[in-house]
Order: structure tokens, then sequence, then C-alpha cells
């Protein structure tokens, strides 16, 4: 079986990390794998990780006409069984032209929130049939990474037989737990204070990330616990606003932004507590690796974010947008080392029970050998053999 994947993104975001989890997995050894990806961050690590790579043009863009017709030369090229796309709209109606079953992951939430968090009315009959008929014509199955984003795309209007929710799953290895004085402790604190308290997250500096949320929720926690240290890893568009906001708030000593993050495994080992206050999440690969590195995790209650983190089991669950909620949730860890403990330990073996790669590329390609079965039987019904 030949499946090329396309993805646009070149940074290495939610769906890149997925890629690289996946494709190096024993369900998709004996496949015959190819990622049409434009130059870029992500495109330097599939490199690195010896995954057969086709370089795009269409940086960061879902569609365009360009693009379309150049991945369409491509697949006529390459001749795959399945194209399985990454946001890529693309990259779906390029295979419809080829006639190619497709495959498309849905890695976030649908309905996403604008700049001020605020979620735009659920989709109307009209929107609902539109979206229908958009998803019957330029895919064959979709898959959501969580229950959450597979309710979202039936709310939507995409018919439920075409949906698949499997949950993502990482390499665990990597993310167990090392020493809380590991070397990389020092990297990324002040190394300074040897009892300060590590609170970190990482991730792409967008306004759905909520990481403005989590400065000002920082302000809250250093007048109770100075012994706080907040680390911010990531790049994106917000990084120079978030900056200043840190100077403005006087948050310097307490608060770095180290910039991007190579190795992750490393950087959350010198953590104590992982924080995602997104407003919007399909689930949050980040959460997971942070599950399986032994950290408890204090996230927002959005997305599928529920069915990684148990509340009050694995860490804490507040609603988006409100520092003094997030704040808490945070205090109430930092002065009960036991309960951190407690739920670090729970929520790796969480992490270890449902989000390995492993089973999650098992159930990928099981998607693929149903897609192409369907598509033969339709092949015979229409040519009358059986």
């Amino acid at each position: 079986m030949k499946v090329l994947h396309v993805i646009t993104d070149t940074n290495i975001g939610g769906a890149g990390r997925y890629l690289l989890y996946l494709l190096p997995q024993p369900a998709f050894r004996g496949l015959d794998i190819g990622v049409a990806c434009p130059d870029g961050e992500l495109a330097q690590r599939l490199d690195a990780a010896g995954i057969r790579r086709l370089p795009i043009s269409g940086r960061d863009i879902s569609h365009s006409p360009r693009l379309t017709m150049e991945l369409s030369a491509l697949m006529k090229k390459e001749k795959p069984d399945i194209v399985h796309t990454h946001g890529s709209l693309s990259g779906r109606m390029a295979a419809r032209l080829r006639r190619i079953p497709v495959v498309y992951t849905k890695h976030g939430q649908v309905r996403v929130p604008d700049a001020r968090g605020i979620l735009p009315p659920p989709a109307g009959p009209f929107t609902r049939f539109i979206n229908r008929v958009a998803a019957r014509a330029l895919s064959d199955k979709v898959i959501a990474v969580s229950e959450g984003v597979r309710r979202e795309l039936e709310e939507s209007g995409i018919n439920p037989y075409m949906i698949t929710a499997i949950p993502n799953g990482i390499d665990l290895g990597p993310y167990k737990r090392k020493s809380r004085r590991s070397p990389r402790r020092v990297d990324v604190s002040d190394g300074t204070d040897k009892r300060e308290f590590l609170i970190g997250t990482l991730a792409r500096l967008s306004p759905q990330k909520g990481i403005d949320t989590l400065v000002e929720a920082a302000k809250i926690v250093v007048a109770s616990c100075p012994t706080a240290r907040f680390v911010i890893g990531g790049t994106g568009p917000l990084e120079s606003d978030l900056r200043t906001k840190i100077r403005d708030l006087r948050l310097e000593p307490y608060v770095r932004m180290p910039g991007f993050v190579e190795e992750v495994p490393e950087f959350l080992a010198g953590l104590d507590l992982y924080v995602l206050p997104s407003d919007s999440e399909g689930i949050g690969l980040a959460i997971i690796e942070a599950m399986a590195a032994g950290l408890p995790v204090v996230a927002t209650r959005v997305g599928g974010v529920p069915e990684a983190v148990v509340d009050g089991e694995t860490g804490f669950l507040v609603p988006p947008r409100q520092p003094k909620a997030l704040a808490q949730a945070i205090v109430r860890l930092l002065v009960d080392p036991d309960l951190a403990k407690y739920m670090g330990a729970s929520g790796r073996a969480r992490a270890e029970a449902m989000f390995d790669a492993k089973t999650t590329a098992e159930k990928t390609v099981g998607v693929y050998k149903d897609v192409l079965a369907s598509r033969r039987k339709r092949r015979q019904a229409s040519y009358g053999t059986d």
C-alpha cells in the first residue's frame, strides 16, 4: 500500500509531531510512505527521521489553485493508493482530481474561538448541509483526534459514518521521567534557586493557545508563591507581545521565554508542573507528552482535553480565559507536593494505557484498509461483478 501524507505546516506543531510519532511505528513499516511538505522546521525533522519527503510550495496555507495543481501533478507521478491530509484543502482537492481515496485528519476543534476567546455560533441548517456535501465530495473518511472533535464534526453536519475517532498517540519511551534535578533543569530555570517550583508550557505562540492568560495567572501566583518560576517554550506571532506583557507586569524575574525548544523530553524533565491554557484544542498532544513525562497538568476544559486530563486525578481543569482560576489550580499543586506527585504518576499511567503511538498507527492503517475495501466494493458494484 502506498500512502501520501500532505501537510503544509512549516513549524513543528501538533499535526507535525503527530506524523513524527506515527510514521516510524511498526504498522507503517510495510507501507510505502511519503510526506508532501514545504521546507521548514518540520521538513528538517522528517528528513532527520529518514521519512521520505516530497518538497512542495504552499508554506502554511491550506489552499491555493497553484498548490492544488502542484499536488495533482505530484500525485500523478507518485500514484498513491491513499492520500492522507492534515489540514490541506488543496491536498484533498488534488486527490479528488486524480480519483484517489482521501483520509483527512481533523487535528483541532471545528468551532475555534476568536482573539477574544468567543466561540462562533453553531452551524445552522444550510451550513450543515454544505459541510455534509463538501465532506462527502472531498474525503472518504475523516479521522478525529478525540471524541470531542468527532462530536463537533457531527454537529457541523458531517455524516457520522464518515468519522472515526482515533486519539493521538506518542512514543512513550523518551518521556520516562528523569530526575527533578536533571542538568536540563538549570537550563529552563534561572539557575539561582534550587527550591523553585518550575511551571512550564510548550506551544505555538498564537492567540488560541491562551498564553496571555497564563502570563496574567503568573502575576497572581508569584504574589503568594515567590519561588514559582514559569517557562514558556515556543515561537509564534505573539512572541513580541508576550515579552512586552511580561515586562509591563514586572514578571521578568519569574517568567522566561527560551524560544523554540528542540528536545521536548528534556524540556519537560526540568519541570514540576505543565500548563495548557488554550482556548481551543483537538486533544492537546503536548498534554499527552507532559503526562508521559510524569507531570501533573493544569489545563483548560476545551475540546478533547478532558479525554486526556482527568480532573482531580491527573491534574486540574479550569475554564478558558480565567487567569484567577488557572492561578488557583497552579498554587494548589505548588503547595501540595504529595498531590502533585500522585497526579503525575496517575497521568503517566493514563498516557501508557490510552495514548501509545503504536495503537494509533494500527488503527490508522485499519482506516486505510477499510477505505480501500469500500472503494473496491463500489467499483465491483458499478461493473456488475461479485
